[in-house]
């Protein structure tokens, strides 16, 4: 079912028998209530964000209990745009990419709100989307878009009219395959922390923290209220703002995303929320609000797919607590159907550097086993025939393809982390993919002539500029980082053959024959004999050859403590980007100075973690910015809520908190810092705790 004018549809059925369930794909956003109940918590879509020509999802939600005394019910629809497309006025979805998308798009796909579901009793498929006797209408939210927000105005529903199913070859093409991994849900039901009222007729709302999710408000009389949402207040160093008034909340990150929902209501209205949009914020302003707003008529529902957090910890050290709670909480608030890049402004895509530089932290943090496996389904099915992919999957708005060879990374990287923590269906069912993707990789090296010369779009993204405002700092050489990807793409997927045995397993041995060639290759095109550095001796240049294994061992201890002399020299912080700081930490424990890492975990001096958590201009919680120095930096790419940077919480976790758990086997190891650690995790086996404390007495349970 699907109209262009329409949004609502309504059907009716008689004589199901228990068990009953209810098979449902929507696009791009819907929900489906069952006699007037919710038929679960789901938001969003039961459906996700796939490349719909190869492949759709649909859930299964049990409606037994639903069903009247006759076993009938009604059932009623509700449909919004999702990534398919746009508010009024605005273009800026779907922009696909792809040819066969485009051309979907423009014949047989180009209703976008759409719906197919089916109630099946038994064996029996006793009402569908195919049936007779639907009903369509215009219902009350009058127009809506991720980015922009929802209008809903109470009373403007059309009158239903007849609806009739669209042909058989109307819709996406893609194959209907079951999700397997949880929809976006209501993790956390938040309070503001403060509200304050500026100016006339408006308020501002703080709640506390930067995550995802949406509004919920109550309205004691009619009036047309909107909320409009930000990350930030207003303050004098945000390049642009003439008069930065920091009693109002700072809108310009967002870029053309508008983030206000605007609700029309004709009476009292209790826990009105949108359906079909979300915001990444902390403050929002009210506007048209009918006396005044209390903390017991707003709340925030934070929101994320409703994969379950394995792993927390709490840190007496301040700042390590922090990093902490930011790390898990920038993956929660992207954790939307797809690993997203952010939740604020108008972007919120599935960017594949970002994908990969957090997997495996992604993995400690949460059961993403489901959810990852489900994201490299979605890469394969954008995978060319040449092995390539894009930056962006689903491909649709910025990126290009080839993907940087860091972006394009993130396939192996994900199916590596996949068997990392023994879960090898995708590296079985894909491994014909990973030779594809690995045999492009070599096209890339031999059109390029050398790894010295390879294409690099991004390279190490984001490392802080040495005086803040002043944009991205230094970075290697460009195509060093791409080298970098490259060599450990074919090295994980070597391993991966391995681990899958059989054909893979003789496979991979002329895999790890090239990765080890090229390893050494590594090593004798970016060193630099007279200075005993790699490439332009920035601090990824040593961090990288470290983390690749590509340091021969008799140079191995003048590369580390040319790295520590650099750190040392930099105000015991880190200088590279998202890349860098995925290894840096790791590699610096490796190599005995664990010690150095904590110490720059604990900093606050600017760059640093602690910097974002406690600088006095916009101190973060519960999120990580995109730029190290972000309140001095501009519009153009600001978000405070970026999980680029999140590889971190790994870190924290195994090494800082000393847990590590290896499929059935747990390691422990205390810390040697000041203060007290409890970390926890559940396993296949159980749930792990540990807790330690180091002062005048050393103390492990």
């Amino acid at each position: 079912l699907g109209d262009a004018q329409a949004n609502e549809f309504l059907g009716e059925f008689d004589n199901a028998k228990a068990p009953a369930e209810l098979l449902v794909a929507a696009l791009g956003f819907g929900t489906v209530t069952v006699n007037g109940h919710p038929v679960s918590s789901d938001l969003l879509s039961p459906s996700g964000w796939t490349e719909t020509e190869k492949r759709v999802l649909f859930r299964s939600y049990n409606i037994s209990g639903l069903l009247n005394s006759t076993g009938g019910a009604s059932v009623h629809v509700a449909l919004g745009c999702g990534y398919r497309c746009d508010a009024a006025g605005q273009s800026r979805f779907p922009a696909y990419q792809q040819p066969d998308a485009k051309v979907a798009q423009q014949t047989y796909d180009s209703i976008p709100k759409i719906v197919r579901l089916a109630v099946v009793s038994g064996n029996t498929t006793v009402f569908s989307t195919g049936s007779d006797g639907w009903a369509k209408r215009r219902g009350p939210v009058q127009d809506d878009s991720v980015y922009d927000g929802e209008l809903y105005v109470q009373g403007s529903e059309t009158q239903w009219q007849p609806a009739s199913a669209l042909a058989l070859d109307k819709g996406p093409r893609g194959q209907m395959v079951p999700a397997d991994f949880p929809g976006v849900q209501v993790r956390r039901v938040d309070p503001p922390i403060k509200i304050t009222n500026p100016a006339d007729g408006v308020f501002v709302v703080d709640f506390g923290s930067n995550t995802a999710g949406v509004c919920s408000i109550d309205i004691p009389s009619a009036a047309t209220v909107s909320l409009r949402h930000g990350e930030l207040m207003q303050h004098a160093h945000l390049p642009g703002l003439d008069k930065p008034d920091p009693s109002r909340v700072y809108f310009d990150n967002l870029r053309s995303a508008r983030a206000n929902d605007t609700v029309v209501v004709t009476q009292p209205t209790s826990n009105w929320y949108p359906r079909f949009t979300y915001h990444g914020f902390r403050f929002v302003e009210v506007y048209g609000y009918p006396g005044n707003l209390t903390s017991s008529n707003i709340r925030r529902f934070a929101m994320s797919t409703g994969v379950e957090q394995r792993t927390t910890a709490n840190f007496t050290d301040e700042v390590l607590q922090q990093i902490h709670i930011g790390s898990v909480g920038t993956q929660h608030a992207n954790l939307m159907q797809i690993p997203t890049d952010c939740p604020q402004r108008d972007e919120r895509l599935g960017w594949m550097g970002d994908a990969s530089l957090s997997a495996q932290s992604m993995h400690t943090h949460f059961d993403y086993t489901n959810m990852a496996s489900a994201f490299v389904d979605s890469m394969v099915d954008l995978m060319n025939s040449d092995g390539s992919l894009p930056d962006v999957v689903p491909q649709q708005r910025f990126g290009g393809r080839p993907a940087d060879l860091s972006w394009n990374s993130a396939f192996i990287e994900n199916v590596y982390e996949l068997v990392q923590v023994g879960h090898l269906a995708p590296a079985q069912s894909y491994w014909e993919e990973i030779k594809r993707n690995v045999g492009f990789i070599e096209g890339q090296l031999s059109q390029a002539g050398g790894l010295g010369k390879l294409p690099e779009p991004y390279g190490d993204w984001c490392p802080p500029p040495t005086e803040v405002g002043k944009g991205q700092g230094p970075k290697p050489t460009k195509g060093f980082a791409a080298a970098f990807s490259l060599v450990r793409s074919v090295q994980q997927a070597a391993a991966i053959g391995k681990v899958i045995g059989g054909a893979a397993a003789q496979d991979a041995v002329a895999i790890r024959a090239m990765a080890g060639n090229l390893t050494a290759q590594f090593h004798s095109t970016f060193y630099n004999n007279r200075s005993n550095s790699y490439d332009n001796g920035v601090m990824t240049t040593y961090t990288l050859p470290l983390a690749l294994g590509a340091v021969p061992d008799d140079l191995k201890p003048q590369v580390v403590a040319a790295l520590v002399s650099l750190i040392d020299n930099s105000n015991t912080t880190w200088t590279g980007g998202i890349i860098n700081n995925r290894f840096l930490f790791e590699v610096l424990h490796e190599n005995g100075r664990g010690d150095l890492a904590l110490r720059m975990l604990q900093s606050k001096a600017y760059p640093s973690y602690g910097y974002m958590y406690f600088n006095d201009l916009e101190p973060a919680r519960e999120c990580m910015w995109e730029l190290p120095d972000a309140p001095y930096e501009g519009t153009g790419m600001n978000s405070r809520n970026h999980h680029m940077f999140s590889s971190v919480g790994e870190y924290l976790v195994k090494r800082i908190g000393g847990l590590q758990v290896h499929g059935d086997k747990v390691m422990v190891v205390a810390g040697s810092h000041q203060g007290s650690v409890q970390v926890s995790t559940k396993t296949s086996r159980g749930e792990v705790h540990l807790t330690w404390a180091q002062g005048a007495f050393t103390a492990v349970k």
